[in-house]
């Protein structure tokens, strides 16, 4: 296939040698200088594109064989003498070339020409513009930036999408496309959440697939891009990328052109790159991480100091991603979390563009105001949501994300600066032929302000059956609301861990896709979502069916941050999950138990009201006694406990430094301590096995709900503490149960607790509890138990 640009660069280079001598009316511009002149134009193989910008500069790049290039400005339309500055080359072959235009005057408009050759044999372009950012003081009270992601080529028969994208798109809704200066001041930056191209070592791809198609905005409004994947094949340096692409030089010394941050009044934009720190699709690195994220912190930091409104961090892989699970990357969650503390920490509002998966998808942060855009499709192929193997294998229906759809677009952010900041996002549906309306299918706006709609309870207490829950809450002005967060604890004061119910059943819409084969559309015009939603009521909650749906766990979805869903996603144990080493907790519904439970409403501008009052209910049932012996060593020793290695003991804060037990006066403790060192090295562990066939037919009918707990630590970290749960049956053989995997602990002589929850399976007759660990350093083995106990409820 011809490539698919040359006709648009011929057409373009063609209308440039026609209007080559620029021959404006200098008598309208009255006295001064005029425009430069020439009876040609410059060939270019890349037209002039905008890099860096910021109050008091910008970047002018081009690619082109001619010599002594030369970029020219002056404020639009004036006839001042012009800021001459020669381009540098930024490129090995010598062709791709950088003028950096500094000195500049802040939210101003400059025309500019680029000039090659000298004397007789200079060539002038056409009339570009560009427009500085601006700086407090100038009047400026808002902000337009237009996010894509994939603008790839990787199917030849969406090569028209990013064409009518940029024309009826960007140059028809955004601006007027026969003046467009307009596009200069209208839009502040294009961004690219990576995989700018398809292949980033392949020179084409750069001129025609990006530059070839964007060719009528890129001189006028910058590009804010990061790199994906794609960005890297056959360009492992980014060798190519770093031609093209110069953003500012304020990263980390050693990764230049990977990460940077630009500026627009209170509006941070920060740039990163997750392929370094991302797995399945990336080359994971510690290192670049660490880096990366103290950076980031440090970036945060400043941008609190100079009372930033909005920060913004643009990375190609999601840390959750809906539409395509395999894209998403633990390393980009932790960047998330970094900017969610923001948020929580200083009221501004916050959100990442990202990209990977080739649909749209936007949702909201629970405990912060904080947006999550997927910002594709802007070429890439958009994700088959009619394929039932793409389905089954590729998509989560995340209750962070309230709205998915598969197809091609751009999405439109604004930006409001002053006493009422806020922060809209218009997403813009189009761009395969037949398909170039760009309607709005999308909005969102993060406006602070208070929200003082407090839920009152009117079902949800007093004792009720486990099988038919249900919590409602009525509030003032039910109109105004656009979703419910319940939470649920067995604490009364929710210190406990507490259960977050939110999300897609818990808000006005969540849109998102029926099964494949009852999913309309194609892959041209996009696939069509449903609203699961549909008639809901958000004020009642059936819990009980709520949970047959779903686990619930702290934080909602937060658990699938630190746990993909395949093995070569898991790249490390974040140091941001909140339990680490250990499976998450899970709300089960336990006979005989109290639970306690309050709402929060959300308004439509993000604002979550204050919590509703508790209130508690009560599950009919019992409860046996502790069935362990001696569980937190206050009888001095381990009685009741059986040695199986090594050596654990009882012991005080007198053995161990004055460090002390959770509770009481004794804990437990692997070998050392002053108890005795056995010679064999390295595991420690005693066990305590549990009678409970009393409870036989119970057990056998289901009724019967296992609840353990114990409380952990260490000394440093360094060796492994171990508590296992392990279903015998009436011979020994041991019985398949969730329950079985082992738990432990990081924390640093900080004690933690851990629980073992869940209905036995039918045929247990016994419980064997084994607490210990393994010695990996020092002489005593630091690994440390307490308040251990075990109860039935029935």
């Amino acid at each position: 296939m011809a490539s698919p640009i040359r006709p648009l660069l011929t057409v373009g280079i063609s209308a440039l040698l026609l209007a080559g001598c620029n021959n404006s009316d200098d008598d309208d511009r009255g006295a001064g200088v005029s425009d430069p002149q020439s009876d040609q134009a410059p060939a270019f193989i890349v037209r002039p594109y905008l890099q860096a910008p910021g109050t008091d500069t910008m970047t002018v790049m081009f690619e082109t064989e001619e010599a002594s290039p030369q970029v020219w400005a002056r404020p639009f339309g004036s006839s001042d003498a012009f800021r001459e500055v020669a381009a540098e080359i930024n490129s090995d072959d010598g062709l791709v070339y950088r003028a950096r235009l500094n000195g500049l005057s802040s939210n101003t408009l400059y025309e500019y020409f680029v000039l090659t050759g000298a004397d007789e044999q200079q060539r002038v372009s056409q009339e570009f513009a560009f427009k500085t950012w601006p700086q407090a003081g100038d009047g400026v009270t808002e902000a337009k930036i237009i996010a894509l992601s994939d603008t790839q080529l990787d199917r030849e028969i969406y090569e028209v999408v990013l064409n009518n994208v940029v024309a009826d798109g960007f140059m028809t809704e955004e601006c007027d496309g026969s003046q467009p200066e307009t596009c200069a001041e209208n839009i502040a930056a294009i961004t690219i959440s990576g995989d700018v191209v398809q292949t980033g070592g392949t020179r084409s791809n750069w001129r025609d697939q990006l530059f070839g198609r964007m060719a009528a905005i890129t001189p006028y409004v910058p590009l804010v891009t990061v790199p994906g994947n794609h960005d890297y094949y056959n360009n492992a340096e980014l060798e190519l990328y770093r031609t093209y692409m110069s953003p500012p030089d304020n990263g980390s010394v050693g990764y230049e052109e990977h990460w940077y941050y630009l500026d627009f009044l209170d509006l941070r934009l920060v740039g990163l790159d997750s392929y370094p720190i991302s797995g399945a699709h990336g080359s994971f690195n510690r290192e670049t991480l660490a880096v990366q994220r103290q950076w980031l912190r440090e970036t945060l930091n400043e941008a609190e100091m100079s009372s930033k409104q909005f920060v913004m961090g643009m990375f190609h892989h999601g840390c959750l991603s809906e539409m395509w699970n395999v894209g998403e990357s633990i390393g980009s969650c932790e960047m998330v979390t970094e900017l969610e503390n923001y948020s929580r920490e200083t009221g501004a509002v916050t959100g990442h563009f990202f990209g990977h998966t080739h649909a749209y998808s936007r949702g909201q942060s629970l405990d912060a105001p904080h947006l999550w855009l997927n910002a594709a499709s802007a070429s890439g192929y958009i994700e088959p949501l009619n394929d039932a193997g793409h389905q089954d294998s590729q998509v989560s229906d995340y209750d962070t994300f309230e709205v998915s759809r598969s197809e091609f677009g751009y999405s439109l952010l604004t930006f409001h600066f002053g006493n009422e900041p806020s922060m809209t996002l218009e997403r813009k549906k189009g761009g395969y032929d037949g398909d170039t309306d760009f309607n709005v299918v999308d909005q969102v706006t993060f406006r602070h302000r208070d929200h003082s709609n407090l839920p009152q309870a009117t079902a949800g207490t007093g004792e009720v059956s486990a099988n038919d829950v249900e919590l409602a809450v009525q509030v003032a002005s039910p109109e105004q609301v656009h979703e419910v967060h319940w939470q649920v604890s067995e604490s009364a004061d929710f210190s406990g861990p507490v259960f977050d119910i939110w999300g897609n059943d818990t808000r006005r819409h969540n849109l998102f896709y029926a099964a494949a084969d009852q999913v309309g559309g194609d892959k041209y015009q996009g696939f069509e979502p449903i609203d699961t939603q549909q008639g809901a009521d958000l004020f009642r909650l059936d819990l009980s069916a709520q949970l047959e749906r779903q686990t619930i766990r702290p934080g909602a979805d937060a658990y699938y941050r630190w746990h993909k869903r395949y093995s070569n996603q898991n790249t490390h144990a974040s140091s941001m999950d909140a339990y680490p080493g250990q499976p998450w907790p899970e709300l089960s519904l336990k006979p005989g138990s109290s639970y306690y439970w309050r709402a929060r409403v959300r308004d439509t501008q993000m604002n979550w009201s204050p919590w509703s009052n508790a209130y508690s209910f009560n599950l009919a049932g019992s409860r046996s006694d502790n069935l362990l012996a001696n569980g937190g060593g206050e009888a001095g020793d381990v009685s009741g406990w059986t040695l199986d290695s090594g050596l654990v003991s009882a012991i005080t804060a007198a053995n161990n430094g004055g460090f002390g037990a959770a509770s009481g006066d004794y804990y437990f403790a692997g070998r050392g301590f002053g108890q005795g060192m056995p010679g064999d090295c390295c595991e420690d562990r005693m066990s305590q096995l549990v009678d409970v066939s009393g409870y036989a037919d119970t057990i056998d009918a289901g009724k019967n709900y296992l609840e353990l707990s114990a409380r952990m630590t260490t000394w440093s970290n360094q060796d492994q503490p171990s508590l296992v749960v392990t279903l015998l049956d009436g011979s020994g053989a041991v019985i398949d149960w969730a329950g079985s995997e082992p738990r432990t602990v990081s924390s640093v002589k900080s004690w933690q607790d851990v629980t073992v929850e869940g209905f036995l399976p039918a045929g247990v007759r016994q419980i064997r509890v084994s607490v210990g660990g393994e010695r990996k350093a020092g002489d005593d083995n630091d690994v440390y138990f307490d308040d251990l106990s075990l109860y039935l409820l029935q």
